[in-house]
């Protein structure tokens, strides 16, 4: 059963690997002007942060999950082909907006689907091991089309981008599926939410910590490339960010029961906004390579230990739905408020002032945090949810 879980993830991943890092210079190579890519790339997250709550209330409510996974992946398939073959500012925003809204639910989908089977199975400390098999499939994908095809990318991005979502559509059809949906018990539905305020000002302190990721995952490219940096290095260095993810992934079973979910996020949301500084200092590209360290750390802080924090302050009737609204925090609201503040940033001032920008939001995430993790809420005591690692 994990191998069908390593396979999905492994392509899911590897699908993000293809578009994520290299749509900027997509569109750059596109003629599209500065202003143009800013609202394209900030409507995308914004997208997603409508669209993600709901398919997750729907995958909850209904208990179609692996349906609403195919039409997921059919429809990013589809969608993205035509955003790729756009040659109008218009047309191409449409599609950005529908390829946004339509592949967003796989994460916490999936997600949701394989944390059930692991609680079933009494393997719930196996999760991260698992995931890592994104982060190998994230780390290919980049170096092939950043080393590879970084010079033709207007030819063959669509194409990538249609063939690995059709493939994902495929291979979760071989998820496993509890049968039936769920009934909202009375006064419970939004509950969650109303009655743990713990968890809002996470989610809040999210969304912050997300607008630091939504700059980099946008600006890192075009930023390599501003260092002088050659296609080869460019790929390099994106994929190596998810190769360094794989040997913290492993010791995060250790970690959690060690320290607990609250000091992994921690440790992530410190070490952030030192690495927006030394970006701001970095003259050389090669400097950029060794910062992927931190990168790990924060991956395995906010989608790993994240993840589990998340799963274990809301009901598992709502487990979908909650990872939907975490992913719309940190990757919906928060990506798209820092692409849009680091496209006013670089408008008034230059490319190294995102990184500026991104120190300032890491420390308003990070304030945030600690005082939701200050916080004794009587929800966190009725966490349904026994993982291997209890909330601090």
């Amino acid at each position: 059963m994990n191998l069908k879980f390593k396979v999905f993830l492994f392509v899911q991943y590897f699908a993000l690997g293809i578009w994520a890092p290299y749509l900027p210079v997509f569109l750059q190579e596109k003629n599209f002007s500065s202003l143009q890519i800013g609202l394209l790339l900030g409507s995308m997250p914004f997208a997603m942060m409508i669209s993600q709550p709901v398919w997750g209330y729907l995958s909850d409510l209904r208990g179609t999950r692996r349906n609403l996974l195919l039409i997921s992946n059919l429809g990013a398939a589809l969608t993205g082909i035509a955003l790729g073959s756009a040659d109008t500012f218009v047309f191409a925003i449409v599609w950005a907006i529908l390829f946004s809204a339509l592949w967003t639910p796989v994460i916490p989908i999936s997600t949701a689907i394989l944390l059930e089977t692991l609680e079933e199975a009494g393997q719930m400390d196996k999760f991260s091991v698992i995931r890592l098999w994104g982060s190998m499939g994230f780390a290919v994908s980049s170096l092939l089309v950043g080393g590879l095809f970084l010079d033709q990318i207007v030819a063959y991005l669509a194409w990538f981008i249609g063939g690995a979502f059709f493939l994902l559509g495929g291979i979760s059809l071989f998820l496993p599926e509890k049968p039936g949906g769920l009934a909202p018990r009375e006064g419970e539905d939004g509950q969650f939410l109303a009655g743990n305020p713990r968890l809002v000002i996470y989610l809040i302190g999210s969304i912050f910590i997300g607008a630091t990721f939504g700059i980099y995952n946008n600006y890192q490219t075009l930023f390599l490339q501003f260092l002088g940096a050659q296609d080869w290095l460019v790929g390099v260095t994106i994929s190596l960010q998810a190769v360094v993810e794989v040997p913290f992934m492993i010791l995060v079973p250790v970690s959690l029961k060690r320290f607990g979910a609250q000091a992994v996020i921690l440790a992530g949301a410190i070490l952030l906004p030192l690495r927006w500084a030394m970006y701001y200092f970095i003259q050389h590209p090669g400097w950029v390579a060794p910062s992927q360290l931190i990168h790990g750390v924060a991956m395995v802080s906010f989608f790993v230990a994240g993840v589990v924090y998340i799963d274990q302050l809301i009901s598992p009737r709502w487990r979908a739905t909650g990872q939907a609204l975490y992913g719309a925090a940190l990757s919906g609201v928060g990506s798209g408020l820092g692409v849009y503040l680091a496209g006013i940033a670089l408008e008034w001032f230059d490319l190294r002032s995102v990184w500026v920008l991104s120190f300032v939001l890491g420390m308003i995430g990070l304030g945030l945090l600690l005082f939701a993790f200050s916080r004794k809420d009587p929800a966190e005591d009725r966490s349904p949810v026994e993982l291997a690692t209890p909330v601090e």
